[in-house]
């Protein structure tokens, strides 16, 4: 998706949200999303989580907040990184008060966001299961589709040595198929 769609999908989100729309600050999440390092965490991803939820629109009680959770959720990607998702939720935190949102609503963005560095751990209410599968969604796509994304993420880890990315890849899709359910909804485990 270009940056300018993505621009005024986030003016709709903000105005759907009753939330003031912050131009420049919606710059900033585009901008950060479209960094060159980012070849799967970036527009695409973004566009890819935003089509979900509306297409699951009618088993959402609060799209905004899974809009906003999308928007911050890699908001911080730095593939060296392992607090990434803390500092992403950091800047929700920070940032949406300022657009006039609730504080408790803004707690439930930043502990969604929290929630996807393990898509698997701890509870999730209806909402937050359908966001952590729809953030997990490629992990059972079409094999073409995950070949993509797998390419992506190599690009994404270019620094880490091929044996090494191939052992901690291995160990990470283990981990998946350990789990007994790949994603917590019936919607995602059945497609």
């Amino acid at each position: 998706m270009h940056a300018d769609a993505l621009l005024a999908q986030w003016g709709s989100h903000c105005r759907e949200a009753g939330l003031r729309e912050a131009g420049a600050l919606g710059a900033q999440l585009i901008a950060a999303y479209g960094a060159p390092h980012r070849h799967y965490h970036g527009h695409g991803h973004l566009a890819f989580l935003f089509r979900e939820i509306e297409t699951r629109r009618s088993l959402i009680g609060d799209a905004a907040l899974l809009r906003f959770a999308a928007w911050f959720h890699d908001a911080i990607y730095d593939p060296k990184a392992q607090d990434n998702e803390e500092h992403s939720a950091a800047w929700a935190l920070q940032a949406l008060p300022e657009l006039g949102a609730a504080p408790g609503w803004v707690r439930s963005v930043e502990a969604l966001i929290l929630k996807t560095k393990s898509h698997h751990t701890g509870p999730a209410g209806p909402d937050e299961a359908l966001f952590l599968d729809m953030d997990f969604a490629v992990i059972g796509a079409p094999v073409s589709a995950y070949r993509q994304y797998a390419q992506a993420i190599r690009a994404e880890y270019s620094h880490v040595p091929d044996a090494v990315f191939r052992m901690g890849r291995s160990a990470f899709l283990a981990n998946v198929l350990a789990q007994p359910r790949m994603f917590r909804t019936e919607i995602y485990e059945d497609l």
